[in-house]
């Protein structure tokens, strides 16, 4: 199965899913802002808590699919950082199963990540 992959999620995110099956990801990272942009409701994606360049075959992780899509943008007044302006996207998503990597096919750095997937299990597809 050829997906695009959310990574670098937190474990603590990737828990509620397992726990719940469904789950609102708020995410702020460029690399899952665009396998989003590159997305569409009912679309499967493959989740994971490895890092984006850290993720080859044999990488573990979730297949979920896509409920529904918010981006937005958000202000925050920061001393810290140059910009104030903020994209998030918020995707829900439901929990398939499980799978693992088994080969990386694109890992450039502005292009969203896609993997093909082995299938551990699944609840429906």
């Amino acid at each position: 199965m050829k997906v695009l992959a959310l990574t670098g999620v937190a474990p603590y995110a990737i828990s509620e899913i397992v726990k719940n099956h469904v789950k609102t990801l708020n995410l702020k990272n460029f690399s899952n802002l665009v396998v989003v942009e590159s997305s569409t409701v009912g679309d499967i994606l493959f989740v994971t808590n490895t890092l984006k360049d850290d993720v080859i075959s044999s990488t573990e992780g979730l297949i979920v699919q896509i409920k529904k899509i918010e981006i937005t943008n958000q202000i925050k007044n920061s001393k810290v950082t140059e910009e104030s302006e903020i994209i998030v996207s918020k995707v829900q998503v439901e929990l398939l199963g499980y799978a693992s990597c088994l080969k990386v096919l694109k890992t450039e750095l502005m292009d969203p990540l896609l993997v093909i997937l082995k299938i551990k299990s699944l609840y429906e597809l």
